[in-house]
């Protein structure tokens, strides 16, 4: 049988649509990533869906739901920095199903953590201040990106952070969905969870899909945070029936737990990132932002202190 590693170096020299494959920058789960060229001399990284997906009308429909959903938010947001250009999205006659992107030039998160195995606190900081610089922006267009991890954010050798892969995004602003141009689809089957197990929010794994909002997104930035300090995820190394259970009914522990060497006002922050009920979290990016900036300037986070002072529940809506 061949493999997709292998039908992917195949497509090298080829043609997909207006674009001539040069070489295979990657290959994931659902696409493979290819540097090509167009005829006026333009370059782009070309996200081709696998086969066997473009033929799922659901699956093909969110993959192409990412370009015009990222466009968008550009658009309505020029100064967020923090969003791949998408340069165009379509179908060619024999059914590859694509996304060019401008080429970025750096590594993902999950690529620096596969090196390190931790990162050094203030990356950490950094990473989710820029983060969340394009959660907030999202967030407030009614933009949830629901698979937040470190394979979906990307760090240039310019120092940008960018957030990947908004295939999986719930449009809940209608004139922002109808800019994307596909409608939303909330639920595939009843119980279907949508996201990754290792960084997915109680409400995702129990397949509650209009539970799912901004606070979902901070408990996967939580999540991340929580693996590159303590070189770890939340559950630990479980298999995916099991890890999928304790995702839908255990609460995170506490980062120092598990991340001795963390400062007390990190801890705080990304606890509250990842508290179980998801109206005891942040109440949203910008409030989250807020207390990392504390934490960098050497300050109590004020929103997670004052959190932890109160009953339980009491500062949730």
């Amino acid at each position: 049988m061949v493999t997709e590693e292998e039908l992917a170096e195949q497509r090298v020299g080829t043609w997909i649509g207006p674009w001539a494959v040069e070489s295979v920058l990657g290959v994931g789960g659902m696409a493979s990533v290819f540097f090509c060229r167009r005829a006026d001399g333009c370059v782009a990284a070309l996200k081709v869906l696998h086969a066997e997906l473009a033929e799922i009308e659901a699956v093909r429909k969110r993959f192409l739901r990412e370009g015009p959903i990222g466009s968008a938010l550009a658009a309505v947001a020029p100064l967020c920095d923090g969003l791949p250009q998408v340069l165009e999205a379509g179908a060619t006659d024999d059914g590859l199903v694509y996304m060019a992107m401008e080429v970025l030039e750096g590594e993902t998160v999950f690529d620096r953590m596969a090196r390190h195995g931790t990162l050094p606190v203030g990356q950490v900081l950094a990473l989710g201040e820029r983060v969340l610089d394009v959660l907030i922006v999202a967030h407030e267009h009614g933009v949830v990106h629901r698979d937040l991890k470190p394979e979906n954010l990307h760090i240039g050798n310019d120092g940008r952070v960018r957030v990947l892969d908004f295939g999986l995004a719930r449009v809940l602003d209608p004139l922002l969905e109808d800019v994307a141009g596909v409608p939303e689809m909330t639920k595939t089957a009843t119980g279907v969870s949508i996201g990754t197990d290792d960084y997915m929010a109680p409400e995702q794994a129990l397949g509650l899909i209009r539970e799912i909002d901004g606070r979902t997104d901070l408990f996967g930035l939580g999540a991340t945070m929580f693996r590159l300090l303590a070189g770890r995820t939340i559950h630990g190394n479980l298999d995916d029936a099991r890890l999928l259970i304790a995702v839908a009914t255990e609460k995170a522990p506490p980062l120092a737990m598990h991340a001795p060497t963390a400062p007390p006002g990190l801890c705080a922050v990304v606890d509250r990132a990842l508290a179980f009920l998801k109206q005891e979290r942040y109440p949203d990016a910008r409030t989250m932002r807020a207390d990392l900036a504390a934490v960098r300037a050497g300050r109590e986070p004020p929103y997670a202190t004052a959190a932890a002072r109160q009953p339980r529940g009491a500062m949730g809506a």
